[in-house]
């Protein structure tokens, strides 16, 4: 009744490979938000003479450009300083540099790096979704206040 111990690694193995397909995903999310926020910017522009003429466009435009400033955020490839010691950006990179032997325990080691740093990536692309997602439903819910206002005005 020899049961095979579960390699420690795979769990750290499958963790990133999670994290990755998160972070693809919330850059696929991000990117088609910019073209949902461009589209809705089109209307706001083109019916901004309908506006109150004590509200600047810049005010207008300030939630967009804070929503955009957000996904664009999230696009922005991240290279965090830990672990950028296996981690090799340089002009004049031999193959030398990178047949380091690896041991059991240092790649146990990297790949708990690698877990974590991918899960901070995501953490903060998780938070500038997040952030714009609120600035664009506050700014929905004050369009409709301003809409109702004029209509009644």
């Amino acid at each position: 009744m020899n049961k095979n111990l579960p390699d420690p690694a795979q769990t750290y193995r499958n963790l990133i490979a999670a994290y990755t397909d998160a972070i693809r995903a919330s850059d696929f999310k991000a990117s088609n938000a910019i073209l949902f926020v461009a589209f809705m910017m089109g209307p706001v522009l083109g019916h901004y003479t309908l506006f109150p003429s004590y509200l600047p466009i810049t005010f207008v435009l300030l939630p967009f450009l804070i929503v955009y400033l957000c996904l664009f955020a999230v696009l922005i490839p991240r290279y965090p300083r830990r672990g950028s010691k296996s981690f090799i950006v340089s002009r004049t990179a031999v193959v030398d540099d990178f047949t380091k032997g690896v041991g059991a325990e240092d790649e146990l080691e990297q790949l708990k790096l690698s877990c974590s740093v991918l899960s901070e990536v995501l953490w903060w692309k998780t938070q500038y979704i997040r952030f714009g997602f609120m600035v664009s439903m506050a700014s929905i819910v004050v369009t409709m206040f301003l809409l109702v206002y004029i209509w009644r005005g």
